[in-house]
């Protein structure tokens, strides 16, 4: 089955319909979804050939140095025909067309994606990741 990718930032609804098929329906606070993605600095969605979404991804920073790849997503059922890393490698390029010269791009990964992300040369090297959720 062949893809197509699109550089452009899902829109809320594509966002939440992939984000609810891999389970991560709870991991949004959804009324700041639509300007949350409006801040993106750059995005692609992918549709199957038959029309179907089948996946996002998307980069949000300050759109000259510092880069930080979010929400990527295949459908399950999409899963394992490398659509992930096409995913991954169409958002880098785009990254490298907004920033020529050195950046730092950066992700927190589910550990069923560690090993994607590691095949294609990203690593935790000598820093450490952490994050929060502020809430109400």
């Amino acid at each position: 089955m062949s893809c197509t990718i699109t550089a452009r930032t899902p829109t809320p609804q594509e966002h939440r319909e992939l984000a609810e098929s891999v389970g991560w329906g709870d991991a949004f606070w959804w009324d700041a979804v639509p300007t949350s993605l409006a801040g993106s600095v750059c995005g692609v969605v992918v549709h199957d050939d038959g029309g179907e979404l089948v996946g996002m991804g998307r980069v949000v920073g300050d759109g000259a140095f510092y880069f930080y790849v979010q929400d990527v997503v295949v459908r399950p059922d999409h899963q394992g025909a490398g659509l992930g890393r096409d995913i991954v490698e169409a958002l880098t390029a785009q990254v490298r067309h907004l920033a020529p010269g050195h950046c730092f791009v950066g992700l927190f990964a589910t550990p069923a994606a560690d090993r994607l992300y590691r095949s294609l040369g990203w690593d935790d090297a000598d820093l450490t990741g952490m994050w929060t959720v502020l809430r109400d």
